[in-house]
């Protein structure tokens, strides 16, 4: 169980994921999920992560990287040898077991593929035989509802790396908080036609980032409540000389507007301050 997506603009194309990785014992473990790879003749890059059963998604993305790292061809024959790959794993570790395991405890996995081969971009989804391609973004995972969801409300008309990887942390997070079974760190990659290698989106910067969602958390309500035009409270009765005990009694439900702006902009300024840095390292090859 996870959450994990992909999703595409500005040239990009990234990946992330959560970091939770539980077992039937009910133990959960920190673990990354993406599993990357660049290569220079020709130029490209990639980036696998997935959920379901955690071997089979480790074993096929192995694959499937692997293929990359030699594969010289076009972008339609990169497509059909990915296709190939995903087909006959199945063919070979799964088809077998159909017939002689009850259909829940077949193996499941889904997996996203987000690659740069010869200047073009691909994203792609694979679901046991099908390999779907896929355009600005999509989800996998038990938290898949909830993250579509919030993509198609807030996926920015004018995209850049800092929008898309700052949407994407926040997407998780919600999730994160939201459903069973997607939880602790979020784990963020990126690649580009135009460049060699994979790069990262730095630990203590989504934690950063993840400190002014909750600050955002906190105005979320009083923007709906100010936007909506519900009461501050509810009428003081004609009582002359108790209007101190009733302003007590009965606190606003929202701060007031201009002060929810001061905090917006200023939210604003902090998220100007936590840019992804064009001089973070990029990587040759990285697995986990």
């Amino acid at each position: 169980m996870t959450i994990a997506l992909h999703i595409e603009g500005h040239g990009y194309l990234l990946t992330a994921s959560d970091t939770q990785e539980s077992y039937p014992t009910g133990e959960k473990i920190d673990s990354g999920k993406i599993i990357s790879a660049g290569r220079t003749d020709p130029l490209g890059s990639i980036s696998v992560t997935g959920a379901g059963d955690a071997m089979y998604i480790d074993a096929l993305s192995q694959d499937i990287v692997q293929m990359f790292q030699k594969f010289k061809g076009s972008a339609d024959g990169l497509e059909g040898r990915v296709r190939h790959i995903v087909r006959a794993f199945h063919n070979v570790h799964v088809l077998p077991l159909m017939g002689r395991l009850h259909d829940d405890n077949l193996p499941r996995y889904f997996l996203l593929i987000a690659a740069t081969h010869r200047g073009f971009r691909k994203m792609w989804s694979v679901d046991r035989t099908l390999l779907i391609e896929s355009s600005d973004f999509y989800c996998v995972g038990i938290g898949k509802g909830l993250a579509t969801s919030l993509l198609n409300r807030l996926y920015p008309r004018y995209a850049t790396l800092d929008s898309l990887a700052i949407l994407a942390a926040y997407v998780i997070y919600r999730v994160k908080g939201s459903v069973d079974g997607c939880g602790l760190k979020t784990e963020i990659r990126f690649i580009n036609s135009s460049s060699f290698g994979i790069g990262f989106v730095p630990q203590d910067l989504i934690d950063a980032w993840e400190n002014l969602f909750r600050k955002y958390d906190l105005l979320e309500q009083e923007m709906f409540y100010q936007a909506m035009n519900f009461v501050e409270r509810p009428p003081a009765p004609p009582f002359p000389g108790h209007e101190e005990h009733f302003e007590k009694a009965f606190p606003p439900q929202m701060k007031p507007l201009p002060e929810i702006v001061s905090e917006i902009e200023s939210l604003r300024a902090e998220f100007r301050k936590l840019p992804i840095l064009p001089s973070q390292p990029l990587a040759r090859r990285t697995q986990g």
